[in-house]
């Protein structure tokens, strides 16, 4: 990368005249950006065209490419920061401007409380401002208040030696936007605890004896979500994280080096580079790579103190004649950081020889600096020293402090060393069978015969073949029994060959009924920490066990009470055994067969559809020419899937290509996320490649990237971490999105503990959006209540407008909140005389909103009596939106592919959120009607056989629509209306043809006023469509009827070329889809199945060459038109309806 930065560095001082107008449009740009209106400018739209063949300046091209690519980039980061920046002003403007009604009803604490309690405390409540370093409460002032901090930031400080601001105790509790502090809480435990305002802060005073009255409602005051503690390791280690990384972005920097070097950028970068599934070997090798980039260090060192404290390790050295060396503790650089325990920055051309220094190996450098790495939980023992030596640039104290701060990250990594206090091992010691011994079963089960059966995978591959035990029988006559095993059980593998990924199935089969499970459980071999489970572990029975984030649940506590469980002894050794990724020395040499060489069909059929399994040979391929294929980004996922990984030496060496390799792209980055890709440090490799991905194209992809969090195999991951950092860094963009998705899933027993971290730990860091997420989900909880009282009400529909009606006036609504659906839309109030209870089973809510701001109107719409527009939403509360959701993602992909490729078909997916089990909100298309109420409304008028003139008009009408579209957007707009219908007519004929999407009745299919095509209701897609008696009703490949032929008129032959444009980009992408598709198996959607993706690799012909695609696809738009059954269908749907 340095080699990179200088060559781009030369370009530009190879002609100043090119940087004197780079820096002029800069200076332009800023203008614009700090101007009160400027122009939209969309980050997938080109900036500059490629010259023309006959262009003979090349230089003058490549100057202006420069300027244009610079350009862009500033803008669309400065566009984004000011956005972010007035984002966060007006979320701090809406707090302090927020009533204690919307306050009180928004914190969790008293959503318990029903409106008349509400309204009591808002009666006595009153509202007080704290300066800067304000006491709020200590035992010098005597509190009869419970305080609930509206904005700001307030500080309770545990009692123990003074502290600057800034530096907080372990026990401090910070407490921000909607938490409650009593004081008593804190007082009764020492009396030394006092509260101080950081910053202005604003709280709600209540007095402590009406809050009595309500105390059995109402839990501890103070346990606020920096009070939660986590029991298990992995949980705990990413709490810890969150909180001093959270810290470390909020930090605004008061100096920078010449070079940029800002804090927040390095934190940046430590983030990018450390993660979890790191080994102390990847962990030093990572951070010793920053250091070369960032510090422009030409010599990097880490020295390690022995396990007797008397020597140090050169443990890493870039200049090979310093690996491996030893020197006692109290000699040289790294002994003078040792006795001092503080770091030294030095420029020896300016500074005297130091004492205990060999001079010689420093004189001729131009600037030095060390800094000590302490071992975890301590600041006073030395653990390790980063050394750092530089002949282009003089180190500051503040290139110090970011070292510094690097090490502290490492600290967690040093558990792997060896301690006189802890002594370590490796697994690659191990050259023993892994050998092991099963104790006790106990299983609820009718038969009396069982046998059981053990198994090692890697992600979905069997590494060893499968042992089984003889018969066990049980005399028990109860429906629970107990199975004692009689002899050990041996894989076919010894330990040291078992892959850090691995897992450990075991599957209790019937005896009687040979092949059928009753119950079975799975456990990772090594921790969260990358230790090698030893002793006595027990292992909870379930029905079914599937996905890596439900085998660390299965390992049950010591003291469990589950009934169904598997005991087993796991070998034991004299040390803790570690997984080290470069234990063992790689020698292998890629050995490039020159037939394989001439042949990259492998790579090229892997590309077009991933789907396709690699054989023998293709692995081989990938293999061997992995030496060759380093600068193709798209072989770096089959070169992953051909590793043994079994083998140590294939390991080593892949993880070795990994750096080697060239970066894939966030969308080829997305794959190995997939559960074929299970080790951590593949994983962690991947989630890097996706910083690039712009927050709108992050959020874009969300979904798959939640549903990949249940793919790894600890809480604390790469990907957790990732997601934590974007989401704090975007709020209104990603964390909000982010948040919806993770509540929507809460009461899934197998993720509610990740994502329930996920959630908390998001909640106790984001600040003032915290409150802006209380009263989302207050909103939530109300609408759901009311939902559910109508549900159950057996009255007709009048009764139940008037029923909702009713409960919307009498609730107590915040005066300002979001619904799932907008992150960046604010609502006033609900418009309960216009709410009403649609007609249906599940009786949904067809609710009416107040925005804050006024929504533009649409084309021929505008009006000016129409001053404000009241948006509508559905609340559904029984139907499971995941798949509407998930189909219409996967829309708003396909346009984000279109759009990059220079096509805009105008597509228009509305907004779908499922929020919960069975819980969710859909868009309401405003301005829009259903082709089957076109047709109806065509004959309102008449006051006989409407509906059969309705459906006469279905089947034979070719006008309908186009005389529906003039009445609406008049003749000056005629054009622009056809020309919408067109574009998104194309679209949408080509996207529910690849996706398969099944019920295209009329009332599935909308029409707006501006012209919109676009289809709603997606409860069966990938090919499942309905029946009748056995026969297929939807035969044709999309819904294309005469009736929008007429409307394109002479265009027709365009939505033909649009189509097959549309299409051919898709096909191009077939990766990318079926990728998002495999990533969201793990959501459990009924009609997203493994055997169903494959429907993709059929409806676009990736078996064809693209000529054949091309005419294929062409012939079935000819079919779409010539199918009568889709007239057919929508007649009988409004004779039916």
């Amino acid at each position: 990368m340095r080699e990179g930065s200088t060559a781009i560095k030369s370009i530009l001082e190879a002609d100043a005249q090119i940087v004197s107008e780079i820096k002029k449009e800069l200076q332009e740009i800023q203008v614009l950006i700090d101007g009160k209106e400027q122009d939209t400018i969309r980050p997938s739209s080109p900036v500059v065209s490629t010259p023309s063949a006959d262009q003979s300046d090349k230089k003058q091209w490549i100057r202006k490419r420069w300027k244009a690519t610079v350009r862009q980039i500033v803008f669309m980061e400065k566009t984004k920061d000011k956005v972010q920046e007035a984002y966060e002003n007006e979320s701090v403007a809406r707090l302090r401007n927020m009533s204690p009604l919307s306050l009180l009803c928004s914190v969790p604490i008293f959503q318990s409380l029903h409106r008349a309690a509400l309204m009591d405390l808002n009666s006595h409540v009153h509202v007080k401002s704290y300066a800067p370093n304000a006491t709020l409460f200590s035992q010098r002032i005597d509190s009869q208040y419970i305080f609930i901090v509206r904005s700001g930031t307030a500080w309770v400080k545990a009692p123990g030696r003074e502290r600057v601001p800034g530096e907080f105790h372990q026990d401090d509790v910070i407490c921000e936007s909607g938490d409650v502090i009593d004081p008593t809480d804190f007082l009764e435990q020492d009396d030394l605890y006092k509260c101080l305002a950081l910053g202005t802060v604003e709280a709600l005073l209540l007095p402590r004896e009406v809050l009595e009255k309500y105390k059995g409602q109402l839990s501890r005051f103070s346990d606020t979500l920096h009070s939660v503690r986590y029991t298990d390791k992995a949980s705990e280690c990413f709490r810890k994280w969150a909180a001093r990384t959270a810290g470390c972005l909020r930090y605004e920097p008061t100096t920078a080096s010449s070079d940029g070097h800002t804090p927040q950028a390095f934190i940046r970068e430590i983030l990018l580079s450390i993660s979890p599934e790191l080994d102390l070997d990847h962990c030093i090798q990572c951070m010793a790579r920053l250091f070369q980039r960032v510090f422009l260090a030409d010599i990097v060192r880490l020295h390690l103190v022995n396990i007797r404290a008397t020597q140090f390790l050169t443990k890493f050295a870039t200049d090979v004649e310093s690996q491996g060396a030893q020197m006692p503790i109290s000699v040289g650089l790294p002994g003078l950081i040792y006795g001092s325990q503080k770091p030294i920055t030095f420029c020896p051309s300016t500074t005297g020889p130091l004492q205990n220094l060999d001079w010689n190996l420093y004189s001729s450098h131009r600037s030095v600096m060390a800094v000590p790495v302490f071992q975890p939980k301590t600041t006073d023992e030395v653990a390790a020293v980063w050394e750092l030596i530089s002949d282009a640039t003089t180190y500051a104290s503040h290139e110090l402090h970011l070292l510094e701060m690097a090490a502290t990250f490492m600290q967690p990594y040093l558990g792997q060393v060896d301690r006189p206090s802890k002594r370590m091992g490796s697994i690659t010691q191990v050259e023993a069978s892994f050998v092991l011994t099963p104790r006790k079963l106990r299983v609820l089960s009718k038969t009396k015969s069982i046998y059981v059966t053990a198994g090692l995978y890697h992600g979905g591959d069997l590494l060893v073949p499968v042992v089984k035990t003889p018969l066990l029988r049980c005399t028990q006559r109860g429906p629970m029994k107990t199975f004692a095993f009689a002899a050990p059980i041996q894989f076919a593998c010894n330990v040291q060959s078992l892959p850090r990924a691995v897992h450990m199935t075991w599957r209790v089969h019937s005896a009687k009924q040979e092949g059928r499970i009753v119950a079975e459980t799975s456990c990772f071999l090594f921790s969260h920490d990358h230790f090698f489970r030893t002793g006595t572990i027990s292992l909870s029975l379930l029905p079914r066990v599937e996905l890596p984030i439900e085998f660390d649940a299965c390992i049950l506590p010591p003291s469990h009470t589950c009934e169904s469980y598997l005991m087993v002894d796991l070998p034991k050794y004299q040390y803790p055994l570690t997984y080290r990724g470069n234990d063992i020395p790689v020698t292998l040499s890629a050995r490039v067969n020159d037939n394989l060489h001439n042949d990259w069909s492998q790579l090229r059929a892997f590309e077009k559809d991933p789907l396709r399994p690699l054989t023998s040979q293709d692995k081989a391929f990938f293999w061997q020419l992995r030496e060759v294929l380093t600068t193709t980004p798209a072989a770096l996922m089959p070169f992953l899937l051909s590793v043994d990984w079994s083998n140590r030496v294939h390991a080593t060496e892949a993880y070795k290509y990994l750096y080697l390799w060239s970066a894939p792209t966030y969308l080829q980055a997305l794959q190995l996320l997939n559960r074929k890709f299970p080790d951590p440090f593949v994983r962690a490799y991947a989630v890097r490649c996706l910083d690039s991905l712009p927050d709108y194209r992050l959020r874009l992809y969300l979904v798959q990237l939640v549903q990949a969090l249940k793919n790894e195999p600890h809480h604390d991951s790469a990907l957790m971490r990732f997601l934590f950092v974007r989401a704090l860094k975007s709020p209104s963009e990603v964390g909000y999105a982010l948040f919806w998705l993770l509540q929507a899933e809460l009461h899934v027993p197998s993720v509610r503990c990740r994502f329930q971290l996920l959630c908390t730990q998001y909640l106790c860091h984001c600040g003032s959006y915290r409150l802006e997420l209380y009263q989302s989900m207050y909103v939530m909880r109300l609408l759901e209540g009311v939902a559910k009282h109508i549900k159950d009400q057996n009255t007709k529909a009048s009764a139940c407008h008037e029923i909702l009606r009713e409960l919307l006036q009498d609730a107590i609504v915040p005066e300002c909140f979001q619904l799932p659906l907008h992150p960046n839309v604010f609502y006033k109030a609900f418009e309960p005389e216009k709410c009403r209870v649609m007609d249906s089973a599940k009786k949904p809510l067809f609710l009416y909103l107040t925005p804050m701001k006024p929504h533009p109107q649409p084309l021929g719409n505008k009006t000016s009596e129409t001053p404000q527009v009241l948006d509508s939403v559905i609340f559904k509360c029984g139907d499971d939106l995941r798949q509407d959701q998930l189909t219409l993602q996967l829309l708003r992909v396909m346009d984000d592919l279109w759009h990059t490729a220079g096509l805009d078909l105008r597509l228009s997916a509305y907004a779908c959120v499922s929020t919960g089990d069975n819980i969710g909100f859909i868009q309401v298309v405003h301005h829009a009607s259903t082709l089957a109420s076109i047709c109806r409304d065509r004959h309102r008028q008449k006051k006989r056989f409407q509906k059969l003139a309705a459906v006469k008009t279905a089947m034979w009408g070719k006008t309908v629509l186009a005389n529906w579209l003039q009445d609406k957007a008049g003749v000056a707009n005629i054009d622009e209306v056809v020309a919408n219908f067109v574009l998104s007519s194309a679209g949408y004929c080509v996207a529910t043809y690849v996706l398969g999407i099944g019920d295209r009745h009329n009332d599935n299919i909308m029409l707006t006023e501006t012209g919109q095509f676009l289809h709603i209701d997606f409860g069966h897609f990938l090919g499942h469509y309905k029946t009748y008696l056995g026969y297929k009703r939807e035969r044709a490949p999309f819904v294309l009827t005469p009736a929008m032929v007429y409307v394109m008129g002479d265009e027709f032959p365009k939505f033909q070329a649009l189509c097959v444009q549309a299409f051919l980009i898709l096909r191009a992408n077939a990766a990318l889809l079926i990728t998002l598709l495999q990533l969201a198996l793990s959501a459990g959607i009924p009609e997203l199945t493994a055997d169903t993706i494959p429907w993709l690799h059929s409806t676009l012909l990736l078996d064809l060459s693209d000529d054949v695609a091309q005419a294929r696809f062409e012939a079935l738009i000819q079919q779409a038109l010539a199918t009568v059954t889709t007239r057919i269908n929508h007649a009988t749907h409004i004779l039916a309806h």
